[in-house]
C-alpha cells in the first residue's frame, strides 16, 4: 500500500497517491513458463486467439473472415464484421472475445493472489482497446 505523505498540489504522472486513490502497482511483471502473465490479456494475444479460431476453421472449409490477416484486422473491421449480420464470422469474433474473457479473468485471479494486491479494490486498466466500445462492449446494442 502507498505511504500516507501528503499529496502534492498537482498529481505528477505515475503518481502513487492521487486525491481519491492509492496505486498499489502500474505493472505486474510475474512469469509462468509461458512467459509474462500480463501478457495473456493484451492487443497480440487476442489476435492470436483469432487466429487460432480461423486455423482451425480453414482446417474443415472456407474461413469466413476471408484472406485478412488476424493482425491486422482493425477494431473498425471487427465491428463491421459484428454489426454486418455474418454469423459464421460474427462467431469467430465472440468466440475470441470469450477465450480472451477467460485468459483476462486469469491473469486478474493470479495477479490477486499476490501479497501487495491484497486489499485491491479495482482494477483501472488501459491499453489495446481504449476509446472503443463496440468490439466485445456488452452494453453494445
Amino acid at each position: 500500500m502507498a505511504s500516507q505523505s501528503p499529496l502534492p498540489a498537482v498529481a505528477a504522472h505515475g503518481a502513487l497517491r492521487l486525491p481519491s486513490v492509492d496505486v498499489d502497482s502500474y505493472n505486474v511483471e510475474l512469469k509462468d513458463d509461458e512467459g509474462l502473465i500480463g501478457d495473456r490479456a493484451s492487443k497480440g494475444a487476442f489476435r492470436n486467439i483469432i487466429e487460432n479460431w480461423r486455423a482451425e476453421l480453414r482446417k474443415v472449409g472456407v474461413d469466413p473472415l476471408g484472406e485478412d490477416v488476424s493482425e491486422e484486422l482493425s477494431k473498425k473491421k471487427l465491428d463491421e464484421i459484428l454489426a454486418r449480420g455474418d454469423t459464421e464470422a460474427a462467431g469467430i469474433i465472440h468466440g475470441a472475445i470469450e477465450d480472451f474473457s477467460q485468459e483476462f479473468a486469469l491473469v486478474t485471479r493470479r495477479f490477486l493472489k499476490l501479497k501487495e494486491w491484497k486489499d485491491t479494490k479495482h482494477f483501472v486498466i488501459g491499453g489495446g482497446f481504449r476509446g472503443s466500445r463496440r468490439a466485445g462492449d456488452p452494453g453494445r446494442p
